[in-house]
């Protein structure tokens, strides 16, 4: 199917603010302007050095170089997993890769490490956002073609899925906006034998109640919007809206949304299961009648990446470059961070400013970001897709 549709939508989300990047922030959120010390990268994959920022790393399609790489890689401490973007692949490596020459083991989508092109069938993708696994399945949010993709066993190859949703075969890319159709879906995730998406361009989350083994299967409950039904417009300043969801974790217990176009990251205490629940409280806002931008230790900027360890909260916010830590689940609105990656202070917010003079160097370092859209942490490492960058980060979380 032709890719051009989602690649506008996406880029719809992200060019206008893109233009004021470099711009001193305004509103929203107060805390300590104190100078941290930046956190430094150990490890860098997608370019060859820390310096290196250009998609592929300056090439044609590769092994090595990324495009565009959204949400957070998936590793259980041995297999690793990266959803390439913009061409159209999933990067898989057997173990975790130890530096930026580890070459990937298989490549998903595509028949080989030097071929980019988008498709719609079992053993193709377009657009691939995000990427999940548990100790048997792998899932993935394939955006362009409006669907979920699950394996029941990790794959090491370019093997077919063993089930699609948001469509009725692997065959078919339609937008839709019932309890078994989807619109852009970034993010997916496993947890407690449920399944969760976050739909973005039908302004919602789904929960199937028990992970789905037959593909098209109906999701069973749905929050951002009342109910499933044809008009599912962007919802704000609400405890059950959302506006464009870029990304969620669970435990299966509880719930994280990062609500981007809402900049906020909503919370429910539990995982809900009736139809538009509210979430418990949020965190980027002081209050849910509140959805403004803003650069501080207790507010956000389009956040499209959210991940937790059980115990703290780490959030991808993109638009102010940076990531920030919360050290627990809120247990009121408008929590205040305790760390921030790619800046030194929380009311900085310009890309790639190692030496902080508030304007963009030519080239990024070990401790600098640049529109960061996804972030995972396993085994105390932080992940972190480094979205501008085209490529991933580990740090010490």
């Amino acid at each position: 199917m032709p890719v051009s549709k989602p690649r506008l939508r996406r880029a719809a989300l992200f060019a206008v603010p893109l233009l004021t990047l470099g711009l001193a922030a305004c509103g929203g959120g107060g805390g300590s302007d104190d100078s941290i010390d930046m956190p430094i990268a150990f490890t860098v994959i997608g370019q060859a050095d820390f310096t290196g920022y250009l998609s592929n790393r300056g090439s044609s399609v590769n092994a090595l170089g990324f495009a565009q790489q959204f949400g957070g890689i998936a590793t259980n401490g041995t297999m690793f997993y990266v959803a390439d973007y913009s061409n159209h692949r999933i990067l898989g490596w057997n173990s975790i890769p130890a530096s930026s020459t580890t070459a990937p083991d298989f490549v998903i989508g595509q028949t080989d490490f030097t071929s980019g092109s988008s498709g719609t069938s079992a053993t193709q993708l377009a657009l691939p956002s995000s990427v999940s696994i548990t100790d048997t399945h792998l899932v993935v949010a394939d955006s362009g073609n409006n669907r979920v993709l699950i394996w029941n066993t990790l794959p090491t190859a370019n093997t077919p899925p063993n089930v699609v949703l948001g469509q009725a075969s692997f065959t078919t890319g339609d937008t839709g906006t019932s309890a078994s159709a989807l619109n852009t879906p970034v993010s997916a995730m496993i947890a407690n034998n449920r399944l969760f998406v976050a739909d973005q361009f039908n302004n919602r989350v789904l929960i199937w109640n028990t992970l789905p083994t037959v593909s098209g299967t109906a999701a069973d409950v749905v929050l951002g919007q009342p109910a499933f039904g044809p008009d599912y417009v962007a919802i704000g300043a609400e405890e059950e809206g959302l506006n464009n969801p870029g990304s969620l974790w669970t435990d299966g217990l509880r719930l994280l949304v990062a609500d981007s176009g809402n900049n906020r990251v909503m919370y429910w205490s539990s995982v809900p299961r009736t139809n538009g629940t509210a979430a418990t409280y949020e965190i980027g806002q002081t209050d849910f009648s509140r959805t403004s931008a803003g650069v501080g230790q207790a507010a956000l900027r389009t956040p499209y990446g959210v991940t937790s360890d059980g115990t703290s909260i780490y959030v991808a916010d993109a638009y102010n470059n940076r990531v920030l830590k919360f050290d627990s689940f809120p247990i009121a609105n408008g929590s205040s961070a305790v760390e921030v990656y790619g800046q030194n202070t929380y009311s900085a917010n310009t890309p790639d400013d190692d030496d902080q003079d508030g304007t963009k160097d030519d080239n990024p370092s070990d401790r600098t970001l640049s529109l960061p859209t996804g972030v995972t942490v396993y085994n105390g490492v932080l992940y972190v897709s480094d979205t501008s960058n085209h490529r991933v980060l580990y740090f010490t979380d």
